[in-house]
């Protein structure tokens, strides 16, 4: 006779609370299932080498590549901004897509960038993960323009000076006329 059962969150749900959340727990928990998934291990290394070994298959530019971490808490994680935005477009052409798209934060409405273009208009318009460490921003995703185009974007900016809401305030700036593209 069963006692209780528990269903846990499917995966995708799981993914938009880390997304939305910025949660580091279950983002470094989803690299070591990973792992587990690929090898029956699910440690770090084994995490780490699952995604890398992905990577690899889909031609990611693993170029400036350092992987350390799932959560993103290493600052001896590396990656090119060029080789971020250019595998968001090709996750574009994936059945997962929407699912992914639809778990990330949006322009001053939800998740870690609900307070971020409040006054733009790209509220709204920009769907995107954060970064933060100290005196490294990141910010990596998708602007959806007036035209209807949908474009990926990344930007890293490390060791900077000032605040890190002058460097939110800079990638305000930044992005916004892209909505014009």
């Amino acid at each position: 006779q069963v006692l209780y059962t528990y269903e846990s969150p499917t995966l995708e749900e799981i993914i938009h609370y880390t997304n939305q959340h910025s949660d580091n727990g279950l983002a470094e928990a989803i690299m070591r299932m990973v792992g587990f998934q690929k090898f029956g291990d699910q440690t770090v290394s084994a995490g780490k080498e699952a995604v890398i070994d992905h990577l690899t298959a889909i031609g990611f530019d693993l170029r400036g590549f350092n992987y350390i971490d799932g959560s993103g808490l290493s600052h001896s994680n590396t990656v090119m901004p060029i080789a971020q935005a250019k595998f968001l477009a090709s996750r574009m052409k994936e059945e997962y897509f929407k699912d992914y798209f639809d778990s990330l934060p949006i322009a001053g409405q939800s998740g870690t960038l609900r307070h971020m273009f409040l006054n733009s208009d790209a509220n709204g318009q920009i769907f995107a993960k954060t970064g933060t460490l100290n005196k490294v921003k990141a910010l990596a995703g998708f602007i959806k323009t007036k035209s209807g185009r949908t474009l990926t974007f990344s930007l890293l900016v490390n060791n900077y000076a000032g605040s890190v809401a002058q460097v939110k305030q800079k990638m305000e700036e930044l992005l916004t006329p892209t909505l014009d593209l």
